[in-house]
């Protein structure tokens, strides 16, 4: 009965952002010269919304790694090779040199330097997602207790 209130909550939130972010659409229809001040307003919301959902997320994420203590374990393995990879990208890779796109605009050593980790970032995770999707079915069949065949997991529910 609960999880009905909760989905009915949840729908009902879905709902008034919709309101809300329909109101910013009129109001900008309905006077463009004075666009700027529901764009801002737009804006704002946005980042209300947001920061809603950032404090959600982390809330929930909380509670499970209290609630399951294996997890904070492979959280924090997974939060410590996420860091390795950005020190990799950035202080191996990327490089700090101005950058300049014209006359008058370029990107300064720091920021050129945090584009290229960012990029970097990007092509050593693609690449590790990509060798995972490929050596994942062939790891599965060989180290599988069942000749290949899928072993189905655990669910929370069941502890």
């Amino acid at each position: 009965m609960e999880e009905k209130k909760l989905i009915l909550f949840l729908k009902g939130l879905v709902g008034v952002i919709a309101l809300v972010a329909a109101f910013f659409f009129v109001k900008i229809l309905g006077n463009p010269d004075d666009a700027n001040g529901a764009i801002n307003g737009m804006l704002r919301f946005t980042y209300i919304i947001f920061i809603l959902t950032l404090i959600a997320a982390v809330v929930v994420w909380f509670k499970e790694i209290v609630t399951h203590p294996k997890i904070l374990k492979q959280t924090l393995i997974f939060a410590g090779l996420f860091a390795v990879i950005v020190l990799v990208a950035r202080f191996v890779f990327a490089s700090d040199k101005e950058v300049r796109y014209g006359p008058t605009t370029f990107a300064d050593a720091s920021t050129s330097g945090w584009v290229d980790t960012g990029l970097y970032m990007f092509y050593i995770l693609g690449a590790i997602a990509l060798l995972t999707m490929f050596l994942s079915p062939l790891l599965g069949s060989l180290g599988s207790p069942k000749g290949g065949q899928q072993v189905e997991l655990e669910s929370k529910n069941e502890e």
